[in-house]
């Protein structure tokens, strides 16, 4: 099990920022933290959760079985999370694998999901239930194992000296066993010279994949290669979004993922002054089949979603009931309309998280891999219900 952030991929408007309190809407903060002794879920009457539509019912099976592998390890989810304990999301994990084989049509499926199941709401960012729904992906960046005048911005390997001490992220620097240093220090000093993994010809990009904890490039010579989370500097994740509204370089009207990556091509002078601010830092280690969740499993397409693991129960399956991106809508036009899309209630399960997405009124849709689902994830941005479902 890796020790939390895993798999931002791109948490697309996310990256941007980790608070609503800027925008137009200023009645909702998505990301407000729980009160002391508040949990992050509520059951409700399940006969009012709304009925689910199945895309996919393989791809979920295989989601669900990448739930048990992690959950079948003697470290995995070692005490209850909001009143549920491992024991129970397996038991749910089980039944829905049973069910998606014995229904035929999603009429029977919600039917025997309603009479079988309890369901537990999110409390969202205001109590009532409300939940904001960005969305993630899987880029592949070109780049090379060598350095060179064309690449030459680096993605490091974990340190030798690094010591994570707890799942909770903490990082210390060995032998003192000082705080890690942060990222402007990794970056200006040096310091981690001949731990390069691969090397990127954009600093941006760079940037992005120390974000997301996983990538997956198209090497210089031809070849393939896949990287993913292997322990960060234990800095809390800073969107530099806000920093370039402040600083007057993108109007708040117009910022997108996509507007801050083309500012940034134009002016690749200030990428390091800019992401400097992020003193959250990701170290790597290459690996195959991903690309990996926070629970140390693969991702699946449409069906995997990223939320706080420290208060929701991971590996379980919920239901996303919100309204889907369709790829074609106006990325800065998103923040002030945030229900744009058409109508979605999924089963999902939930296998990730990520440095921006806390709280109980934040969740990431993973979207897939490449350029289509780039667009898809850009465009994710909508309230909705997160429905946690656990067998009787």
């Amino acid at each position: 099990m890796r020790f939390a952030l895993a798999l931002l991929l791109i948490p697309l408007l996310a990256v941007i920022t980790t608070s609503c309190s800027w925008r137009k809407n200023k009645k909702k903060d998505y990301t407000r933290p729980l009160a002391p002794g508040e949990i992050a879920l509520r059951e409700i009457d399940i006969a009012k959760m709304p009925d689910m539509v199945l895309h996919d019912r393989e791809a979920i099976r295989r989601g669900i079985a990448n739930s048990l592998a992690f959950l079948e390890k003697k470290t995995a989810f070692p005490q209850p999370i909001a009143g549920i304990d491992k024991a129970q999301v397996v038991a749910s994990l089980k039944a829905i694998d049973g069910l998606l084989t014995t229904t035929t049509t999603d009429v029977q499926f919600n039917a025997e999901v309603k009479q079988r199941f309890r369901a537990y709401m999110s409390v969202g960012c205001d109590d009532q239930g409300t939940v904001l729904f960005t969305g993630y992906y899987t880029p592949i960046f070109e780049a090379s194992r060598t350095a060179d005048a064309t690449y030459k911005y680096p993605i490091y390997k974990r340190p030798a000296d690094l010591v994570m001490t707890s799942s909770l992220e903490i990082a210390k620097q060995s032998p003192g066993m000082n705080p890690y240093p942060d990222a402007a220090t990794i970056e200006s000093s040096g310091m981690l010279k001949g731990q390069e993994l691969v090397w990127l010809k954009d600093g941006y990009e760079a940037y992005l994949v120390r974000v997301q904890g996983s990538a997956k490039f198209r090497l210089a010579d031809g070849s393939a290669m896949e990287i993913g989370y292997n322990g960060t500097n234990g800095y809390q994740y800073h969107g530099i979004g806000q920093d370039l509204i402040t600083d007057g370089k993108i109007t708040a009207d117009k910022l997108s993922f996509f507007t801050m990556r083309e500012y940034f091509r134009s002016h690749p002078e200030e990428v390091a002054t800019y992401t400097a601010r992020n003193q959250r830092y990701i170290f790597f280690s290459e690996t195959k089949g991903g690309p990996y969740g926070s629970i140390g499993q693969p991702v699946t397409a449409d069906v995997s979603i990223a939320t706080d693991k420290t208060i929701f129960p991971p590996g379980g399956p919920v239901v996303a009931a919100t309204a889907l991106s369709t790829g074609n809508e106006d990325h800065a036009k998103l923040k002030d309309a945030p229900n744009r899309g058409t109508t979605y209630v999924g089963l999902r399960l939930d296998q990730d998280r990520g440095g921006a997405i806390s709280a109980p009124g934040r969740c990431d849709l993973y979207m897939g891999e490449g350029e289509a689902n780039e667009q898809r994830a850009g465009g994710q941005y909508a309230e909705g219900k997160l429905y946690y479902l656990i067998v009787k």
